[in-house]
C-alpha cells in the first residue's frame, strides 16, 4: 500500500476526531475552572464578612463574656449564623463552637484567622453544581473514548479494505501476466508444430534424416504444450478441490531416473549436463503421475533460470524414516526475501531477466500442493549469483 495515502488517511480520521475530543474535554474544563474561580471567591467573601463580624462583636462584648469560654463560643458562633450551615467556627484544635454539627474536612473554603485562635470553615449549600461539573467531565471522557473506539475502527476497517482492494488488484494484475505468460508459451511450440508439419507436409523436407529431425522437434514441443497442459489443469483442479491422488508403492529411485531421462529428451535442444547422484532408497507411497510432474518443474526451473552450460544435479537421499529427491543448479538464485513467495500462484520473482523467462508462474506452487498432499515438504536453500537447491522431501511408509 502506498505510503502517501496511508498517511493522508489516516490524518484524515484521526485529526479530526482529536481534534474533536480535545476541544470537547477543553470545553468542559475551561467550564469547570471558572465556576470553581467564582466559587471560591464567593467563599473567601463570605469568610471575610464573618471574620469582620467577628471582630467587630469581640470589640464590643463586655468582659464578662470575653472571660467566659461558653458565652463567648455562643457570641462567636451567632456571627455565623447569617450564612445558616454554609459557615461554621472551629477552635485551633478543630472543636466546632456551639452550634456548629458539621466536619472541618467537609469544608470547601478555611481561613485561619491571625489574630485569634480560630478557623472560619466554609461549606457548599447546593453541592450538585460541582458533582454535576464532575459527572460531565467524566462523560466527555468516556465520550471521546468511544470517539477514539470509533475512529480506531473506522481506521482498522479501512485499512484492511485497502489492504484487501490493494491484494486483490495486485492479483488480478498477476493474472493478467499469467494469462501473458500463458499465451506466450503456448504460441512458441505450436508455431514450431506448425511450420516444421507444414514443411513436411508440402514435401519441402526430402532426406530422411531431416524428416526424423523434424519429426522429434515436433514430439518434444508437444512434451511441451502437454507438461503445460497438465500444469494448468492440475492447477484448476486443485482450486475447485477436485484433485485426487492414486496413492502406491513406488520405487523412487526408477521414477527419478526416468524423468530425468524424460526431461533430457523434453530439452534435447540443450547440451546441459545433468549428474544423478542416488541412494538406495526403500518403497515409497506416492502418486507417481504427481511426483514426477513436480520433479519435472524442478528439472524446468533449474533449466530456466541457468546458463546452458551449467550442469543440474540431480539427488536422491536416503535419510530412514524419510526420502530426499534434490534439484541443485548454478543459476541466477532467489533472494531471500523472495523465497517464501516464490510458492504462491503466479508469482514470479520481479527481476528484468525473469519476463523474457517462458513460464506461467503456477510450477512450484503445483510442486508445494502435491508434495504436502504427500505430506511431505518442499525445502529450498538459495543463494543470488550462486544457484538453488530445491529438496521434495518425502516420508517413507
Amino acid at each position: 500500500m502506498n505510503i502517501k495515502v496511508s498517511f493522508i488517511f489516516i490524518l484524515a480520521i484521526l485529526l479530526p476526531t482529536f481534534l474533536l475530543a480535545w476541544f470537547g474535554l477543553l470545553a468542559v474544563q475551561s467550564e469547570k475552572a471558572v465556576v470553581e474561580k467564582n466559587m471560591t471567591q464567593k467563599y473567601k467573601a463570605m469568610a471575610d464578612i464573618v471574620e469582620s463580624q467577628m471582630k467587630d462583636a469581640l470589640s464590643r462584648a463586655p468582659d464578662e463574656i470575653l472571660t467566659d469560654n461558653f458565652s463567648l463560643d455562643l457570641l462567636l458562633s451567632e456571627q455565623a449564623a447569617i450564612f445558616r450551615d454554609e459557615v461554621a467556627i472551629f477552635d485551633r484544635k478543630g472543636r466546632p463552637l456551639q452550634g456548629a454539627v458539621r466536619n472541618l474536612k467537609e469544608a470547601v473554603y478555611t481561613k485561619p484567622l491571625k489574630q485569634l485562635p480560630y478557623t472560619i470553615a466554609v461549606y457548599e449549600r447546593y453541592p450538585l453544581i460541582l458533582e454535576q461539573l464532575e459527572k460531565r467531565q467524566k462523560g466527555l471522557v468516556l465520550y471521546i473514548l468511544l470517539i477514539v473506539f470509533s475512529a480506531v475502527s473506522i481506521l482498522a476497517g479501512g485499512f484492511y479494505s485497502l489492504y484487501a482492494l490493494a491484494r486483490e488488484w495486485r492479483f488480478a494484475q498477476i493474472k493478467s501476466e499469467f494469462v501473458s505468460h500463458l499465451s506466450h508459451d503456448l504460441r512458441r511450440p505450436l508455431t514450431s508444430i506448425r511450420m516444421f508439419s507444414e514443411m513436411l507436409k508440402d514435401g519441402y523436407v526430402l532426406t530422411e534424416e531431416k524428416k526424423r529431425e523434424y519429426y522429434k522437434i515436433i514430439s518434444n514441443e508437444s512434451d511441451k504444450l502437454t507438461h503445460l497442459a497438465n500444469n494448468v489443469l492440475d492447477f484448476s483442479r486443485i482450486e475447485r478441490g477436485r484433485i485426487r491422488y492414486n496413492f502406491q508403492p513406488e520405487d523412487i529411485g526408477k521414477l527419478v531416473k526416468e524423468t530425468v531421462e524424460r526431461f533430457k529428451a523434453y530439452r534435447t535442444e540443450e547440451a546441459r549436463p545433468i549428474i544423478l547422484d542416488m541412494e538406495a532408497c526403500p518403497l515409497v507411497t506416492i502418486d507417481a503421475h504427481a511426483i514426477t510432474q513436480a520433479l519435472m518443474n524442478l528439472l524446468s526451473n533449474a533449466a530456466k533460470y541457468s546458463p546452458a552450460d551449467k550442469e543440474i544435479r540431480v539427488s536422491l537421499k536416503n535419510y530412514k524414516r524419510e526420502v530426499a529427491v534434490e534439484v541443485a543448479d548454478q543459476g541466477t538464485g532467489i533472494p531471500s526475501s523472495e523465497q517464501e513467495k516464490i510458492f504462491q500462484k503466479f508469482y514470479r520473482v520481479p527481476r528484468a531477466e525473469v519476463n523474457s523467462i517462458e513460464g506461467s508462474g503456477l510450477g512450484l506452487t503445483l510442486v508445494k500442493y502435491a508434495v504436502e498432499a504427500h505430506k511431505g515438504k518442499v525445502l529450498v536453500e538459495s543463494e543470488e549469483g550462486r544457484g538453488s537447491k530445491f529438496s521434495i522431501v518425502l516420508p517413507v511408509g
